[in-house]
């Protein structure tokens, strides 16, 4: 009997630091997606799937604006890093814009026209 294990994974191939041992690799942003554990997805035109640290969150921010909006059809490319996860240093995979960035006048344009989210009220500080 054969298994097609392709059906427990939800078609999804989520790229790991294996994949840029050998070398980078250059993906362009089809989509993002909420993920798992507070995590926002990544979904390449490969059909691959990068989940977002914090570190590359901020990266993509800076480059490309606050929202997954301006990020679509940007090429990045995915290298082998490290990053301190629980004051442990640790293979990562590392995101690198390829395409231009935007100006600072896009990204504030960007902004404007996605303002924050409102807050939760559980967010809330209260005094004691």
């Amino acid at each position: 009997m054969t298994i097609d294990m392709r059906t427990y994974s939800n078609g999804e191939t989520f790229i790991t630091p294996a994949d840029v041992r050998e070398g980078p690799l250059l993906e362009t942003i089809a989509d993002a997606r909420e993920g798992k554990y507070d995590k926002p997805n990544l979904h390449f035109e490969s059909g691959d799937v990068l989940s977002l640290n914090a570190t590359n969150r901020k990266i993509l921010m800076r480059a490309y604006g606050p929202t997954s909006k301006t990020w679509i059809g940007k090429q990045i490319e995915l290298v082998l890093g490290e990053v301190t996860f629980q004051n442990k240093q640790q293979e990562a995979v590392i995101v690198r814009p390829a395409s231009p960035s935007l100006t600072a006048d896009e990204i504030a344009a960007a902004t404007a026209a996605a303002p924050m989210p409102p807050r939760d009220d559980m967010d809330e500080h209260i005094p004691f």
